[in-house]
């Protein structure tokens, strides 16, 4: 996972929104966002922040299980052990370990949370230089890795690995599984209609309380307006992808997209991979293996499962960049449109007069499925998406990001003339 130094997410809203309640925060290297629709009378400050105590609370949960940051946590000790025999885990640990496995074997190996060794030789995972390593390196690294490594034991809860070096990594399902956590928590509590996003991963809930499904978006790689704009409920959306992430030696160009079963990054791969289905948990794990697989046999995967799939490719030429797209299910389907975005754009820059903006550093050029767009009023009073937990700095709208530069230079100096305290300088912002 990639560390934010700073994550303060501000969510904007016109009067249309007023009645929804909005907790946000850090966690697991990331951001976290919930928007929960419900009439305001059901949410007085002291409920909010007890809603925020229990959220936070799980995710401190989830941490210790699974965070490769915390060296006391259950995923930690199973690394750091060298034995072979059973090490006893918790319920929710095994859990996403089952997962893992299971898409490991759907995707005929593509996602294998075991790769670190590979990760780190080429430079894409610690701070070496990235060079291209030989064969035999390679080969050394493969010898440590293999989901088919790491059995499972139901009763009692337990994990065991073949090889005594074999390390987890669940960064790319464990966000998910917060996910879908933080969902049943919100349901628990008597909240159905809402929200959740963390790092990019989204879950929704059932339509909102005027009958409207919730509007998610996907941005490009390539920047400009969003590449699907996708109406939902209950159900999830997570995407895998950084297609600046590669370095190059010798004009050929090496992923950070890394093929488990050749220890080499993968030629060609999408820009991005973004899956629809019910479960956060899959979702965030298919994105990653169907980014490895490639559009061509991730898509003929996709079909043959059912999965809602949409794989961005940049293409160049002549100097010029275009998206090719594959598609499935009801990612086919959804569309963006320019026109209410610019038009979302300007009303939302009224809207926000007077609110602070959120300062954010991180260094990741493709986030994802943005949550929707800080709930900016499209031309019929409702939003074109309805939450926008990305920072500025991470959205890929570039004309939208000077616009709120603008804007925040603009409240600074009257905040400065009339005695107020400045926001803090405009690294981020709503996309």
């Amino acid at each position: 996972m990639r560390t934010i130094i700073l994550t303060i997410i501000v969510l904007f809203t016109s009067s249309v929104h007023a009645d929804r309640l909005k907790l946000t925060g850090r966690t697991m290297g990331t951001y976290y966002a919930v928007i929960v629709d419900t009439p305001s009378d059901r949410h007085a400050e002291d409920e909010g922040k007890a809603l925020r105590e229990k959220i936070e609370l799980r995710l401190q949960e989830l941490n210790r299980q699974m965070s490769t940051w915390d060296k006391e946590s259950e995923i930690s000790r199973f690394n750091s052990s060298r034995s072979t025999e059973w090490v006893p885990v918790s319920a929710e640990f095994l859990t996403v370990v089952k997962e893992a496995k299971r898409i490991h074997e759907l995707t005929d190996g593509a996602f294998d949370p075991t790769v670190a060794p590979l990760i780190d030789l080429w430079g894409f995972g610690d701070q070496r230089e990235r060079t291209v390593p030989d064969d035999e390196e390679i080969n050394n690294a493969i010898k440590k890795t293999g989901m088919h490594n790491v059995f499972v034991q139901e009763k009692p809860a337990a994990l065991r690995k073949d090889i005594a070096d074999l390390q987890l990594n669940l960064s790319a399902v464990a966000k998910g599984f917060a996910v879908d956590e933080l969902a049943r928590l919100l349901q628990k509590n008597g909240e159905q209609s809402f929200v959740v996003d963390i790092g990019g991963e989204t879950r929704c809930g059932r339509a909102k309380e005027g009958g409207a499904k919730w509007r998610l978006g996907i941005e490009s790689p390539l920047g400009g307006p969003l590449q699907r704009i996708v109406p939902v409920t209950e159900t999830s959306i997570a995407t895998s992808g950084d297609y600046r992430n590669f370095f190059t030696v010798d004009g050929v160009n090496y992923s950070h997209a890394i093929n488990p079963k050749t220890g080499r990054p993968v030629r060609n791969p999408p820009a991005a991979v973004s899956v629809m289905v019910p479960s956060c948990m899959t979702a965030d794990a298919l994105a990653t293996g169907l980014m490895v697989m490639g559009a061509k046999k991730g898509t003929a995967l996709a079909k043959k499962q059912g999965w809602s799939v949409l794989f961005q490719t940049v293409k160049e030429n002549g100097g010029k960049k275009s998206i090719t797209e594959d598609a499935t299910g009801s990612l086919k389907a959804a569309s963006a449109s320019m026109v209410p975005f610019i038009a979302a754009a300007a009303i939302f820059l009224v809207a926000v007069a007077g609110m602070a903006i959120g300062t954010i550093l991180q260094k990741k050029s493709l986030k994802g499925s943005c949550g929707g767009l800080a709930s900016m009023p499209g031309g019929e009073g409702t939003s074109v998406c309805d939450l926008c937990s990305i920072p500025k700095d991470q959205c890929t709208n570039a004309e939208l990001k000077e616009m709120l530069e603008r804007a925040a230079a603009d409240r600074a100096a009257a905040a400065g003339n009339s005695g107020v305290e400045k926001d803090s300088p405009q690294k981020s912002g709503a996309c």
